[in-house]
C-alpha cells in the first residue's frame, strides 16, 4: 500500500496512508467505504493513470469482494445519472420497470461490447476481470451529466477516455490498441446491431430513452416517406414488367429490396407506421402510410398511387417533391 516516508533524527518513520481505493475495497463498514467515495471518484476522473495502475498493482483484496465493490460503484453512478435524467423528464416518466433498469442495461451492454473488443483486439487469452473493473470505474464520468446543455457530451467523451486509459493500464497495451478496444470496435459492433435491427431499434431506444422520442419520431417520419417513395417506384417497375399492379406489398420484395419489404409488412409495425396498400385494378393502386400511434410514433400521413407522387394526407394533398421538402416538413412539424 502506498505510503510516505519521514526521517526523524537517525531513525526512519514509515507512515502508510491508505488510498481511497484501498478503503473502498477493504472496509467492512458502509460508512467507511462510502466516506472514501468522493476521493475515489476524484482520483478516477482526474488521475486515471495513477488510479488504474494502483488497480493492477493492488492484489490483496479478495476477488469476489473486489468485483462486488466495483459493481456497487458502477450502479451508484448509474442510478445517479438516472436521477439526473428524471429531472428532465417531468410529466413523461414512463410507468414501467424496464426504464428503471436502464442503468443495469447500459452497464451490461457496455460490458459486453468492451469485453468482446478486448478479446478481438488484445487477444483471446486475455482475462476479462480487469475489463470488468475498468467498465465499472469509468462510471465516475456519469457525474458530468449534472452539467447543463453539454453534460451528456462531456460525460460521454470522458467516459470513453477513462475506458481507453484503463484498458491501456490494466492490460499493458499501447494507447492505439486501447482506443481500438475501448471506442472504435464497440462503436462498430453497436452500429452493426442497429443496422441489423433496422427501424425496430427505434422502439428499443424510445423504451429506454423516452427523452429521445422526438428524434426517433423524426427518423420514423423520414423512413416512412422514403418507404412510400420506394413502394411507388417498385409498383411502377412491377407493372412495367408484368402489365398490372401487384395485389399486395409482399409481391414487391424483388423491386424494393428485402429489408424495406420486411419493414413495411412487419406485423408489429416496428417502423412506427402502418402501410395500407390497395390494388384497385390492373392500372390503379393506392397506398397510405399512417403512424401506428399518432404523435407518438409518427406525425404525418403519406399517400401515393399509380402517379408515383407522394402526398400528405390524401389524394389531393400537398405533393412532397424532394428530400429537401421532407426535411423542411420534419423540422417544422407541420402536417
Amino acid at each position: 500500500m502506498p505510503g510516505v516516508r519521514r526521517h526523524k533524527g537517525q531513525f526512519q518513520e514509515i507512515i502508510t496512508m491508505p488510498t481511497p481505493l484501498y478503503i473502498w475495497e477493504e472496509s467492512n463498514e458502509i460508512r467507511g467505504f462510502m466516506k472514501a467515495l468522493p476521493r475515489l471518484s476524484f482520483n478516477i476522473l482526474f488521475k486515471p493513470v495513477v488510479f488504474f495502475k494502483e488497480l493492477t498493482l493492488s492484489g490483496s483484496v479478495d476477488t469476489k469482494k473486489r468485483l462486488l465493490r466495483a459493481a456497487l460503484f458502477a450502479f451508484l453512478f448509474g442510478y445517479l445519472k438516472l436521477f439526473i435524467d428524471l429531472s428532465f423528464l417531468a410529466g413523461v416518466v414512463p410507468n414501467f420497470a424496464l426504464f428503471f433498469l436502464r442503468p443495469v442495461i447500459n452497464f451490461l451492454v457496455t460490458l459486453a461490447l468492451v469485453t468482446t473488443s478486448v478479446k478481438l483486439i488484445l487477444g483471446f487469452d486475455k482475462l476479462l476481470v480487469p475489463a470488468f473493473l475498468v467498465v465499472c470505474y469509468r462510471s465516475a464520468a456519469e457525474i458530468f451529466y449534472c452539467i447543463p446543455v453539454f453534460g451528456a457530451v462531456f460525460a460521454g467523451v470522458w467516459g470513453i477516455a477513462l475506458l481507453a486509459v484503463g484498458i491501456k493500464e490494466v492490460y499493458y497495451s499501447s494507447m492505439v490498441r486501447a482506443v481500438l478496444a475501448a471506442a472504435i470496435m464497440p462503436f462498430i459492433m453497436l452500429l452493426f446491431v442497429f443496422l441489423s435491427l433496422g427501424p425496430a431499434a427505434n422502439r428499443v431506444v424510445v423504451t429506454l430513452y423516452p427523452e429521445a422520442r422526438k428524434q426517433v419520431v423524426k427518423l420514423n417520419d423520414m423512413n416512412a416517406y422514403l418507404y412510400v417513395s420506394s413502394i411507388a417506384a417498385g409498383a411502377q417497375a412491377y407493372k412495367k414488367d408484368l402489365g398490372f399492379y401487384p395485389s399486395h406489398l409482399g409481391a414487391l420484395k424483388k423491386y424494393i429490396g428485402g429489408a424495406v419489404s420486411e419493414d413495411v409488412t412487419n406485423p408489429d409495425n416496428a417502423t412506427g407506421y402502418v402501410y395500407e396498400y390497395t390494388r384497385g385494378d390492373d392500372d390503379h393502386f393506392t397506398l397510405f402510410a399512417r403512424p401506428l400511434e399518432e404523435l407518438y410514433s409518427g406525425r404525418f400521413v403519406f399517400y401515393t398511387d399509380e402517379t408515383g407522387a407522394v402526398r400528405l394526407n390524401a389524394p389531393q394533398g400537398e405533393v412532397i417533391r424532394s428530400l429537401k421538402d421532407m426535411e423542411s416538413l420534419i423540422m417544422t412539424g407541420a402536417s
